[in-house]
């Protein structure tokens, strides 16, 4: 794609408006005109009084004494923290105490040492530094020589100070205050204002200021808290609030998350903090900038701008934390805004598998939790969906367990003790963000089914994620990194990291940029129902995410759910000509065996059977593992990658094509015969029958996909 042709999909997609405020952006930048808004200041010429309304005394303790009393609360009352949150104390105290070590941990999953001091500019991975002494819009942020931006910038969001502090308040031992203070101390002395890369993303300065916040109310008593540290941390917060205001307007450019952070960041230095000078323009700004932001960012279901459950997280942490500041100030955002965030926390809470509190690893995942309040691993979702709603019902969702610490930080004890109302989890869909899920009592499934109108994330229509007893058997491979090598940059990202159809090798968009893809996919979904007799559940969708490779290429895929135990899979490959097409399959992390065109995976639980038949009668079904090729890995956390099985079945015909997946758990995959005698039959020993499913038409791909999932259906019996 030559450069008027990228141009031409990017003003296509993104519109005049945006390209035009980019464009100019750009210049600004380019020219020097961007700088000159930002102080640079070092750190020793900057004063509280610099930042205060003219009247106001700017001495420590009379400040100090002024801010105490100026009628703000935060989520609590810094006198009567310690032992708020002791019940957790066991798993919180060996984590601050690795941060003793300057052990700092990376995307909630590895350590690194960033040595004595510690060094704020190390990229752990390849060793190489950023530059601290050039201004934040002189430093490239994929430059090749320093690797992935992501390894710099995660220390300085200050994850760390959250733990210290929950270790404070758990046992009272100043040790974790004062390694507190020292920290914030040598980063202060490293970051000197708007220089280095760590100013670089407003974001990355919201959520640190938020967290500045929290340790200030949170250790404000601590012996090693003393009126000078305290007024270098309110001083600090408000460099950070100017560096948000001033360059907010890119951000809101970007319709991602990004936008509603630096909001929550601006609004909350504008309500703590009244005694500043800007206090009110960036508590308006903030507010404003939130509820329009709020309101274009979630789709009317409760989906999500960004087509990723982790973004959807960090947007929800973004309100949890606004909202909440809110109802304890007496301030109020708009009802409209409100209750599209409460249908949000609802979609969460349905996309969540129950046993487990994770959801898909769907969509960008860049390892980001910006208020980590728990014991809870990264990839749980329960925290934030019951404190969530909790704020707006008043009631719990789950029983009691690890996830309620963030309840305790912002709700107090009493928040414990409230009744436990859960939802029950059913099928759903939810189609302004084309998700859509079928439950069963102990698996379900989602499927992908949209026509992009906002950036997306992954080139994955109709990708499927299948869950049984909290094992995510059918899976999504994740995001690894933003700044790697090839060939891992694209494929994480791409259709064949996906449980889909790839034609030609190729993904379903092409690749503009590192975030931007063109020729947006289009979709249709067709049957979204139930059976009256509860036997079957169906979703059928199509999508054309191939018609730009020509031949009029369209993928149909139906999903039907049997007897709750079996899944059946049809995927019609509909146009013309001769192309290679492959059916993909990431798996578990189990061993499996593979026998000619059925596979069995060995669960935790017990076994999963695939079995795949096409239409043509030449595919040939190969599992990989982690070889050196782009195929057989996953990436649960950000910048981890790990080998996982992926099975493929592929070859090259003519269109069109059909391809049938039986999958079948547990007892379901014993005695299972899946040939082409126009029969599926396995016995279900629990239940002492047979299932049968005819498939007739299983060689006459020309039928129309809905038509024949339907015809299936209908046929299905219990003998």
């Amino acid at each position: 794609m030559n450069r008027f042709e990228k141009a031409f999909q990017i003003v296509r997609n993104y519109g005049i408006g945006f390209c035009v405020f980019r464009t100019q952006y750009a210049l600004r930048k380019k020219f020097g005109l961007l700088k000159r808004k930002f102080l640079t200041r070092p750190w020793s010429e900057i004063t509280l009084a610099d930042w205060l309304r003219p009247s106001l005394d700017a001495q420590p303790a009379s400040f100090l004494r002024r801010h105490r009393t100026n009628g703000r609360r935060f989520f609590f009352e810094s006198s009567g923290l310690l032992g708020l949150n002791k019940r957790y104390k066991e798993k919180i105290v060996p984590k601050a105490d690795e941060i003793l070590q300057d052990q700092f941990q990376y995307f909630f999953d590895k350590n690194h040492d960033l040595g004595s001091g510690p060094d704020w500019f190390l990229n752990p991975v390849t060793g190489q530094r950023a530059h601290p002494d050039k201004h934040w819009c002189d430093i490239s942020l994929f430059d090749p020589n320093v690797g992935d931006i992501k390894f710099i910038w995660e220390p300085s969001r200050f994850a760390w100070a959250y733990t210290l502090v929950r270790a404070y308040t758990a046992t009272g031992q100043d040790r974790y205050a004062e390694k507190f203070w020292s920290l914030f101390e040598s980063w202060l002395e490293a970051n000197q204002p708007n220089m280095g890369p760590n100013y670089a993303c407003g974001q990355e300065c919201a959520i640190r200021l938020m967290a500045m916040c929290f340790a200030l109310y949170a250790l404000s008593e601590a012996n090693a808290s003393t009126a000078e540290r305290k007024i270098k941390l309110i001083t600090a917060i408000a460099v950070h609030a100017d560096r948000i205001e001033k360059n907010i307007n890119f951000a809101i450019s970007t319709r991602t998350n990004h936008s509603l952070t630096e909001a929550a960041g601006l609004y909350t230095a504008g309500m703590l903090f009244p005694e500043f000078q800007r206090a009110d323009c960036w508590f308006e700004r903030g507010k404003k900038v939130l509820t329009n932001e709020g309101l274009k960012q979630i789709y009317s279901d409760g989906s999500y701008i960004q087509h990723s459950m982790n973004y959807h997280r960090l947007m929800l942490q973004d309100f949890l934390w606004v909202l909440r500041l809110a109802q304890l100030n007496g301030d109020s955002f708009c009802e409209q805004m409100v209750s599209r965030v409460a249908k949000a926390v609802e979609f969460l809470y349905q996309m969540q598998d129950e046993s487990s509190g994770r959801v898909p690893n769907y969509g960008a995942n860049d390892g980001a939790m910006i208020i980590p309040l728990n014991n809870c691993d990264y990839l749980d979702y329960r925290p934030v969906v019951q404190a969530m709603h909790y704020l707006l019902n008043g009631r719990k969702l789950y029983k009691s367990g690890i996830w309620d610490e963030d309840l305790v930080w912002f709700f107090g004890s009493k928040a414990l003790d409230a009744k436990v109302e859960p939802l029950p989890q059913q099928s759903q869909k939810y189609e302004a963000g084309g998700y859509y899920t079928l439950r069963n009592s102990d698996n379900w499934a989602m499927l992908r089914c949209h026509s992009y109108r906002d950036r997306p994330s992954h080139a994955d229509m109709l990708h499927l994620d299948l869950w049984w007893k909290g094992i995510n058997v059918l899976r999504d491979s994740g995001t690894y990194m933003y700044n790697c090598d090839e060939p891992w940059q694209d494929y994480f990202g791409s259709t064949a990291a996906h449980n889909t159809i790839v034609v030609d090798g190729r993904s379903q968009m092409r690749k503009l940029s590192r975030f931007m893809w063109s020729n947006w996919t289009k979709s249709k979904l067709s049957t979204a129902k139930s059976f009256e007799n509860g036997f079957a559940k169906i979703i059928q969708g199509e999508h054309y995410g191939y018609k730009h490779q020509g031949n009029n290429i369209v993928h149909r895929r139906g999903v039907l759910s049997l007897a709750d135990v079996c899944w059946l899979v049809i995927d019609d490959v509909l146009g013309s000509g001769t192309h290679r097409i492959g059916l993909y399959w990431q798996l578990c992390d189990a061993d499996f065996k593979l026998k000619g065109n059925t596979l069995t995976l060995q669960t935790d639980h017990e076994p999963v059977c695939l079995a795949i038949l096409d239409s043509a009668g030449n595919g040939k079904c190969e599992c990989f593992k982690g070889n050196d090729r782009p195929i057989g890995w996953q990436c649960l956390y950000y910048g981890n990658r790990k080998p996982a099985s992926t099975l493929v079945c592929s070859e090259k015909t003519d269109l069109p094509v059909r391809f049938v997946t039986l999958i079948s758990l547990g007892d379901a995959a014993n005695g299972l015969v899946f040939g082409v005698d126009d029969m599926v039959s396995w016995q279900l020993d629990k239940l002492g029958k047979k299932l049968v499913v005819k498939l007739n038409s299983i060689a006459d791909s020309g039928n129309n996909t809905f038509n024949f999932i339907e015809h299936a259906s209908k046929r299905l019996s219990l003998d």
